[in-house]
């Protein structure tokens, strides 16, 4: 996988991706895998979001929207810490977001890799976004949780994956918390694309989910990123990834929402 490509035409089961203008510069040493290759044993519950057949069984559900969350609305979380999981969006401006974090006063632990999905994965990433929630999960951590992970799971259900986008957020915050307690803020998605699995189209649909999943997980909120993007004010360099000037936007951005939580 080249240092640009977002999603390698390996990750999708939809071989008429490779070599689209929604990859930069593909994945030239990478082979399309079967349906099963680099993806979770197990599916997760059908939560009724209509995006998708959900014909598979959870090891674990969403909590009810009632369910103890760990940080009232109005008490603030007071982030000090975080675990940051993310794609090539966070890898690679993992220093700069670091210091971006540090600036608001939060220590920051990082996980990214390029093409990363919360399923599914490139063959060269030792772990999709699930493991690497739950890797943190078993090393202790306690604090507070930025997902920036969707720009990806959507392209790749646009191009026919087996799991919805509900499906794939509930995964992610079972990983994190079934109890539904770690507070957790998700970055939202946006591209520039018109086209393609990459379009801003799959984009807002990603989102939308991400919006019906505040009902179900209370330890949830959105970081609307994808209004801030819409202004032009973080520059891209390829319609999907930033410039410099747009991942200093974009990190100082994120770190800023987290800390006014």
């Amino acid at each position: 996988m080249t240092t640009k490509t977002l999603v390698g035409c390996a990750l999708l089961m939809i071989a008429s991706a490779c070599g689209s203008d929604d990859a930069s510069d593909a994945a030239k040493d990478a082979s399309l895998p079967d349906a099963t290759q680099d993806v979770a044993a197990e599916a997760p519950a059908d939560t009724g979001v209509a995006d998708g057949p959900a014909d598979a069984s959870s090891d674990a559900s969403a909590p009810d929207a009632s369910a103890e969350a760990s940080a009232d609305a109005d008490a603030g979380w007071g982030c000090t810490e975080v675990a940051h999981i993310g794609d090539s969006l966070t890898a690679y401006t993992i220093d700069p977001l670091k210091q971006a974090y540090a600036k608001v006063g939060i220590s920051a632990q990082v996980d990214a890799y390029g093409g990363r999905a919360i399923i599914q994965k490139l063959p060269a990433d030792p772990k999709t976004g699930k493991q690497a929630a739950l890797d943190f999960v078993a090393a202790g951590f306690s604090g507070c949780w930025v997902v920036a992970l969707g720009t990806n799971d959507t392209a790749n259900i646009a191009a026919g994956a087996w799991y919805t986008r509900a499906q794939a957020i509930d995964q992610m915050m079972t990983a994190i918390d079934p109890k539904g307690t770690k507070p957790v803020l998700w970055v939202n998605a946006y591209t520039t694309k018109t086209t393609g699995y990459w379009s801003n189209a799959n984009m807002l649909l990603w989102n939308a989910a991400l919006t019906d999943a505040l009902t179900r997980w209370p330890n949830l909120k959105i970081y609307d990123w994808a209004k801030v993007a819409a202004t032009g004010s973080a520059p891209f360099s390829d319609g999907i990834h930033h410039t410099t000037a747009g991942y200093a936007v974009r990190n100082q951005s994120i770190a800023a929402a987290l800390a006014a939580e």
